[in-house]
């Protein structure tokens, strides 16, 4: 953990915001009832709103929906899920504001799909498969923890075994998108970078610059993968 340096929390502008984290909470709450809804006979949750990357061009939002969507009828994936938005989500939005978080936690969700999309092959099983779950926001969320800076009072030593532990798990584990992980991953740390490492004055525009900047490369990407050498 970093050792905060002298003068106040204000003065060295590592201060969290007192503002409860409202995004993470009304995140989780929405998530949780999408995941009631799930168990509803005839709904179809889970095949309606999960990421497919055969169904990239006939149905896109699908890349933002799959973070509602997780394993039924047990609850451990949405469990597992939600604690780690919990408990990462809190910090991070306090750290950067609530309409960056949500820039975050939206723009990871995609990031994860795109990686699953761009990695994926067109004739193999992950092309039809129905990808599930928030990891690639909650990735993305842990992403942000890793931007090089002291304005971030946290343990990262155990952000690094977090993420090593999950990717570990990831690669020996069939069923596990490491690809959704490491896609949101990345585009949590970028934003991270946006808007940690950036004087304040220009902090929005660079941040909301990123942000776009980031779903174009991620369109381009997934084009690249649809119209290009994949097939």
């Amino acid at each position: 953990m970093d050792t905060p340096e002298e003068g106040s929390a204000r003065e060295t502008g590592r201060a969290l915001s007192l503002s409860p984290p409202v995004v993470t909470r009304t995140i989780l709450i929405v998530t949780v009832i999408a995941f009631l809804a799930e168990l509803v006979p005839g709904l179809s949750l889970l095949h309606r709103l999960s990421f497919v990357p055969a169904l990239t061009l006939d149905q896109p939002w699908r890349a933002l929906t799959v973070a509602l969507v997780h394993e039924e009828p047990s609850p451990f994936h949405l469990f597992a899920n939600m604690i780690g938005l919990f408990f990462f989500g809190s910090f991070v939005e306090r750290a950067l504001g609530h309409w960056r978080f949500l820039v975050v936690y939206l723009v990871g969700t995609v990031g994860g799909s795109a990686m699953v999309l761009v990695l994926a092959d067109p004739f193999s099983s992950d092309w039809v498969t129905n990808h599930i779950g928030a990891s690639g926001a909650v990735f993305a969320i842990v992403g942000v923890l890793l931007a090089p800076t002291r304005r971030l009072d946290r343990n990262l030593t155990g952000v690094v075994v977090f993420v090593a532990l999950n990717f570990g798990y990831g690669l020996l584990v069939e069923g596990v998108s490491w690809q959704a992980h490491l896609g949101g991953l990345l585009t949590g740390f970028v934003l991270g970078c946006a808007a940690l490492l950036v004087p304040s004055r220009a902090r929005n525009t660079v941040f909301a610059l990123t942000a776009v900047g980031l779903v174009v490369l991620m369109v381009v990407a997934g084009a690249w993968r649809l119209f290009g050498v994949g097939f």
